[in-house]
């Protein structure tokens, strides 16, 4: 299977001395087929759960590495209908709320875990969240990187980034979201989301179109309709992070009040994937995250936006 980001890997400056863990694929059985997973390194387990969604989780491997770097071991799912759990889209009547539950507790099972951690990025910090409620014994901590809110119905968006497009990239934008040309407008919207443009044009030109399913996008339609968490006294360390010009940083109001002991940590310098953006700052702030306990109660510069350094 190809690797999404390998060909950018100057831009995630993981050092060029520290070679590749390996990630061998593995898969967990569901009744709606196979639901692949990739499982790295070794340590305390780590469930990395991709956005979109659509995306195949193959964007994520920098943050893996991270994640690995730190000590622990990574298991990365590939969310229904996309890489290697391609196949298992069926006639797409799992995509919902319980069945990405049910797909995040099949590889826990299958990989052999009891209490993990799980990390859920952009759109997968919605079905993170739903998995944290719906199976709260089976959570360690509850890590939510530029993620969605507590309710998708009520998220504010912010449209700073629609400030840093050229007038023609904004013009393609909304001709691209006019006609319906939705893979279009989101790599506008995702380049535009980066605090160093380079680093956006490039993440942005490995993003090829056979890596986004549109026919998976449709889980989001379940979130809309089912999705509601209210969980104010989790039994377990919940962290928020952010890129400090990320444009889903509206959710932040929600999330802190549905988890008012919360840490929250602003990544300095970066958007919506500060591991490309800003990957020297945010594998320090993963590195404090996983190697130490998680300390009770949002830290008061945090919860007024500003950047807790790393």
């Amino acid at each position: 299977m190809r690797t999404l980001l390998v060909c950018i890997g100057a831009v995630l400056l993981i050092a060029a001395d520290r070679p590749l863990i390996p990630c061998p694929l593995r898969e967990a059985t569901t009744p709606g087929g196979a639901i692949g997973y990739r499982d790295c390194g070794r340590g305390d387990p780590v469930m990395i759960i991709p956005g979109g969604p659509g995306l195949d989780a193959a964007y994520v491997d920098g943050l893996a590495r991270m994640v690995t770097a730190s000590g622990h071991r990574a298991i990365v799912i590939e969310p229904r209908g996309t890489g290697a759990s391609r196949a298992a889209i069926g006639d797409g009547s799992r995509l919902t709320v319980a069945g990405s539950v049910a797909d995040v507790e099949a590889v826990r099972a299958a990989a052999g875990i009891g209490r993990i951690t799980i990390l859920g990025h952009s759109f997968g910090g919605a079905v993170a969240q739903a998995y944290a409620a719906a199976h709260p014994d089976h959570v360690a901590a509850l890590m939510l990187m530029d993620s969605v809110g507590p309710e998708m119905k009520s998220a504010v968006q912010l449209d700073g980034w629609r400030r840093r497009l050229t007038p023609d990239d904004l013009a393609r934008y909304d001709a691209a979201r006019a006609g319906g040309d939705r893979i279009a407008a989101m790599k506008i919207k995702f380049r535009a989301s980066f605090y160093h443009p380079a680093r956006g044009t490039a993440f942005i030109d490995s993003l090829t179109n056979d890596r986004i399913h549109l026919d998976v996008m449709r889980l989001s339609d379940s979130y809309q309709r089912d999705y509601r968490i209210a969980l104010a006294t989790a039994r377990f360390p919940v962290m928020i992070l952010a890129g400090d010009i990320d444009w889903i940083r509206g959710n932040e109001p929600a999330l802190t009040a549905t988890y008012p002991r919360a840490r929250l940590m602003v990544i300095p310098h970066a958007g919506h994937f500060p591991w490309v953006d800003a990957p020297a700052a945010t594998r320090r702030i993963l590195d404090r995250a996983l190697r130490r306990p998680l300390d009770a109660g949002i830290r008061k510069k945090g919860r007024n936006g500003e950047p807790l350094r790393p």
